[in-house]
């Protein structure tokens, strides 16, 4: 298994996550900047591996998920306005995937803020993956995940979500994927950004 996340942790990173930057809409930093797009990849790699999903459309739909989004407001459509950008995504770099895989993925995306009941593999690591932030920041509800792994990472206290990211911290670092300057550097940043926009919403 760990031969497996590291395979396609360096996937994520080095092949999917730079293509992404290209096309999304998303700020770099912020509550659903692209660090939030990294971690629910990161979340959705986990759940892949516990429920034998193909990794890669997981991670494909972590990737896609918010790229239409264009600040950090509550949108139902950046779902659906995300699909466009998906659909000619995966045509450009991912030929090579099966008509219904693409489907799969697209559907995880277009329904991920509306969807609870998830239809497949590739829904339930996006749907779960993109929960499991809400549910450590505002308490943890199991019947809006699909997944008794999702469910297990969701419900973690807040200690064990601290031990649970700094273990995850500590494979990029030994894997040479990231530093701890720049996982520090991007943390600092996010909350600046959410604190600029905090502010920007209560004037």
């Amino acid at each position: 298994m760990q031969k497996e996340r590291l395979k396609y942790t360096k996937i994520f990173f080095e092949d999917i996550l730079p293509k992404i930057e290209l096309v999304t809409n998303q700020s770099r930093y912020g509550y659903h900047g692209l660090s939030h797009t990294i971690q629910v990849a990161m979340f959705a790699l986990d759940i892949a591996q516990h429920i034998n999903q193909d990794p890669l459309p997981a991670l494909l739909a972590a990737a896609l998920h918010d790229c239409a989004r264009t600040n950090d407001a509550w949108c139902v459509n950046h779902g659906p306005d995300a699909v466009p950008i998906g659909k000619k995504f995966l045509a450009e770099n991912y030929p090579d995937i099966s008509t219904p895989v693409i489907e799969q993925i697209l559907y995880a995306v277009k329904n991920h803020t509306i969807g609870r009941n998830a239809q497949d593999g590739v829904s339930a690591c996006l749907w779960d993956g993109d929960r499991i932030r809400l549910s450590w920041t505002r308490g943890y509800k199991p019947d809006c995940f699909s997944t008794d792994r999702g469910k297990e990472i969701a419900s973690l206290t807040p200690a064990e979500q601290q031990k649970y990211i700094a273990k995850q911290e500590e494979f990029l670092i030994v894997n040479n994927i990231r530093t701890r300057q720049q996982i520090d550097f991007d943390k600092t940043q996010d909350l600046i950004q959410n604190k600029t926009t905090y502010k920007t919403r209560t004037r």
